[in-house]
């Protein structure tokens, strides 16, 4: 399952106001997104953790700063020590529960600094609040921040872009967490009213025995009016820390400018 720190990356949602002119230069909006996301994998474990989740999320974007709040619906069907959005946080071996709650509360802050014509950077801050039931394994009831940069570069209707950063991990009463590194990248195309992308990213795991998350997506978002749009999307792992396969929609609502 994704975790909150994109809906499909920050970079992504930078270009979700593709067809204007500078994508660091959009208008003062507000936006809500909802959805639904289901991924399968064993997580280095013998038996599969099924996940559905149901994210919703708002967004307010002025000039070139934004703020973001998202949350999700969680169903889980697997072991106790596969954590949504964190992989296998444990050894192997957990008891296989079924359980459903509300997730983890992501908040997060961004600053978009134009280089140039066509390059920008983000200077980004996440904050996690352990909303989840840690007693369900649907969190690992800590408090996170994350800290990181964004770089985007338009070649016309081509984009690529790159970010890395830092994790950091707050205490757990069941888990030993650390402090982890983040990187990736995407490669972006527009054309009339579509968005085509395809992201990597890597995380180290949340502890020194949790095997890291290494993942690509493909996506295409259509830009159904000036206020909606539509995003479908599907992703594999490359390691145990991520699902063997995944997939969802999410319906994207501005309002505003």
């Amino acid at each position: 399952m994704r975790d909150n720190k994109r809906s499909l990356t920050a970079l992504a949602a930078v270009l979700v106001t593709f067809l204007a002119a500078n994508p660091a230069e959009a208008d003062d909006y507000i936006q809500v997104n909802t959805g639904i996301d289901y991924s399968s994998g064993d997580y280095g474990d013998v038996v599969d953790t099924d996940f559905l989740a149901v994210p919703l999320g708002i967004k307010y974007q002025a000039d070139k700063f934004y703020l973001k709040a998202s949350i999700s619906y969680l169903d889980v069907k697997g072991p106790s020590g596969v954590i949504p959005g964190d992989g296998g946080v444990s050894s192997p071996g957990g008891t296989v529960t079924s359980r459903s709650g509300i997730g983890d509360l992501w908040l997060t802050g961004g600053y978009s600094l134009p280089i140039g014509d066509s390059t920008w950077f983000d200077a980004v801050g996440k904050v996690k609040l352990p909303t989840a039931s840690e007693s369900k394994s649907l969190g690992t009831g800590s408090t996170d921040f994350s800290a990181q940069g964004e770089l985007l570069h338009s070649f016309g209707n081509l984009s690529v872009g790159a970010y890395a950063g830092r994790r950091f991990n707050g205490s757990s009463d069941l888990y030993n967490l650390r402090d982890v590194w983040l990187a990736g990248g995407g490669v972006y195309l527009t054309a009339d009213t579509v968005l085509l992308g395809l992201d990597y990213d890597w995380r180290e795991g949340a502890t020194s025995t949790s095997p890291d998350i290494s993942e690509a997506t493909a996506s295409l978002t259509y830009k159904v009016s000036d206020s909606l749009r539509l995003q479908g999307y599907g992703y594999t792992g490359f390691a145990d820390g991520s699902p063997d396969l995944g997939g969802g929609l999410q319906i994207l609502y501005r309002i505003g400018n």
